[in-house]
C-alpha cells in the first residue's frame, strides 16, 4: 500500500482533499484512480487513527465529572465505538447525496466514492481537531465551533465541486443533507446505546 509516493500516496491525497475535494473524487470516478492513493482505503486508515486519538482524548483530556451520569454514559459507548457509527454513515451519507443530487447523473457508487473522500479527509480534520482539545482543554468549546464551521464550508465545497455547479439551491441542498446526516447519525448513536443498555440489563 502506497503511503508516500508522489502520485498515489496518502499525503499526495491528503493535499489535493485539502482544496480541491469534490474535483479528486470526480477524477477518480472518470478513470484516473492511479493518481490517488484508494479512498475506501484512506477511510479506513483514518478512522482508525481517529479513534485512537478520540480515546486518548477521553482519557487525558475529558472530565466525565462535570457531565451528569446518563450523558457520560451515553458519551462513552459514542466514543467506544465511535469506527463503528463513521463506517456506517458512509452508506447512508452517500444515499443522500445521492437522491438531493439525482438530476446529475451520478449513480450511487460513484456518491460513496465521493462520501469515502469527504469522510477520510474529515477524520483527518478530527485528529488535528483532537490533538488541539488535549493540547489546550480550555478552549475546547470555542475550538469546537470554529473548526465545525471551517469543515462545513470545506464540505460545501466539495459538494459543489463534485457536481460542478454554484447555485444557491445546490448551497442549499448540501446544507440539508449536513443537517439530516447529523440528525440520523444522532438518531443511530440513540437507538443503538438504547438497545445495548437494555441487551445488557
Amino acid at each position: 500500500m502506497s503511503i508516500t509516493n508522489t502520485d498515489q500516496g496518502v499525503l499526495h491525497l491528503i493535499k489535493h482533499l485539502a482544496y480541491r475535494p469534490g474535483k479528486v473524487a470526480r477524477e477518480y470516478i472518470s478513470g484516473r484512480r492511479k493518481r490517488y492513493f484508494n479512498p475506501f482505503n484512506y477511510l479506513m486508515l483514518t478512522v482508525a487513527v481517529a479513534l485512537y486519538f478520540i480515546l486518548q482524548f477521553e482519557a487525558t483530556a475529558l472530565d466525565y465529572s462535570t457531565i451528569d451520569a446518563d450523558n457520560s454514559e451515553l458519551l462513552q459507548f459514542a466514543f467506544k465505538y465511535f469506527n463503528v457509527f463513521i463506517l456506517l454513515m458512509w452508506p447512508i451519507h452517500g444515499l443522500l447525496i445521492w437522491l438531493f443530487f439525482l438530476g446529475h447523473k451520478t449513480n450511487y457508487v460513484e456518491n460513496l466514492t465521493l462520501t469515502a473522500h469527504l469522510s477520510g479527509q474529515t477524520m483527518l480534520y478530527y485528529i488535528v481537531a483532537f490533538i488541539l482539545f488535549m493540547l489546550m482543554p480550555s478552549l475546547l468549546g470555542a475550538m469546537g465551533i470554529i473548526i465545525g464551521i471551517l469543515i462545513s464550508i470545506w464540505y460545501v465545497v466539495a459538494i459543489l465541486q463534485f457536481y460542478q455547479t454554484k447555485s444557491f439551491v445546490s448551497i442549499l441542498k448540501i446544507l440539508i443533507i449536513i443537517t439530516l446526516t447529523n440528525l440520523i447519525s444522532q438518531g443511530i448513536i440513540y437507538a443503538t446505546y438504547h438497545l445495548y443498555t437494555t441487551v445488557i440489563d
